[in-house]
């Protein structure tokens, strides 16, 4: 009897289903009871800075006259921010902008002055071509006009590869000639697709407000997030505690964490308490 009672115990627990808001933080997927969700915000815009010092907190915002205060999530946790990234990127991207126009002074260089060119003239040595390969984003048209740069490059080291063979047969007036033709035209097509990466990401610099209550009412604070992904409904079982396992070993992103969510072929949800997330009381002026 006592057997049949656990069993019936453990089957109401596996079949027991929460209602999970998820969002995306960069590549990382967070969520939180959907109870707890009072709405959400566009009009970051309207966030006023408020002078207080605490980790995460970037001002209040009114909401039907009621100032909440408005917390950047990825901050609070101590993890990077899809701005933060796409910034990062952005700078990636004008440092490696810098070094196709050095590429090309270098060869106009060598060309018209004699030298060895010292510079890559093949993908795989290159380390823009390099950095592309190890990056990886959700954003797929991120990624396709990522991987439009290839046939760009493989066409400027062809040139390269002409405008080398010439001058070591001796056409070098033949080879300053095709220079000073493809110079503008390949290094514009090179600026161009730069700009329109940089343009995209800027674009997508933008964050939703979430505001959690805890009532159904009155809002308790807002948060900053990037990207809302959708309403889950997870079972029990998919669920394994903060204190378990690996998690256990996460710092300071496991204070504020229940637990994971892990289901096939969908990322993991990293379930957030909101009461953890409030570590000490938010005090605004």
């Amino acid at each position: 009897m006592a057997l049949h009672s656990a069993q019936t115990t453990n089957a109401t627990k596996a079949s027991e289903k929460r209602q999970v808001f998820t969002f995306f933080i960069e590549d990382m997927m967070f969520g939180l009871n959907v109870d707890y969700v009072l709405m959400l915000g566009q009009d970051v815009d309207a966030i006023q800075k408020v002078p207080v010092e605490e980790r995460g907190l970037k001002g209040v915002i009114k909401y039907q006259g009621i100032v909440v205060p408005v917390l950047d999530f990825a901050h609070r946790v101590g993890v990077t921010s899809g701005i933060d990234s796409k910034l990062a990127v952005i700078d990636e991207l004008r440092h490696y902008e810098q070094q196709h126009i050095d590429w090309m002074n270098a060869l106009e260089a060598v060309i018209t002055g004699g030298g060895e060119f010292k510079y890559p003239t093949e993908l795989k040595n290159c380390k823009f071509s390099q950095w592309r390969k190890q990056f990886h984003a959700r954003d797929e048209t991120l990624m396709d006009l990522l991987a439009l740069f290839d046939v760009n490059q493989q066409a400027l080291y062809e040139t390269a590869e002409r405008l080398l063979t010439l001058r070591d047969s001796g056409n070098t007036d033949e080879a300053i000639e095709l220079l000073h033709r493809e110079r503008g035209a390949t290094i514009q097509r090179m600026k161009t697709l730069f700009s329109r990466v940089i343009e995209h990401l800027q674009a997508a610099m933008r964050q939703v407000l979430l505001f959690v209550t805890d009532d159904g009412k009155t809002p308790r604070f807002a948060l900053l997030i990037d990207e809302i992904n959708d309403v889950v409904t997870y079972d029990a079982s998919e669920f394994q505690a903060s204190n378990a396992g690996a998690l256990a070993q996460l710092s300071q992103i496991g204070k504020v964490l229940d637990g994971i969510y892990t289901r096939d072929n969908s990322p993991d949800c990293l379930y957030f308490n909101i009461d953890k997330l409030i570590d000490e009381p938010i005090t605004v002026a």
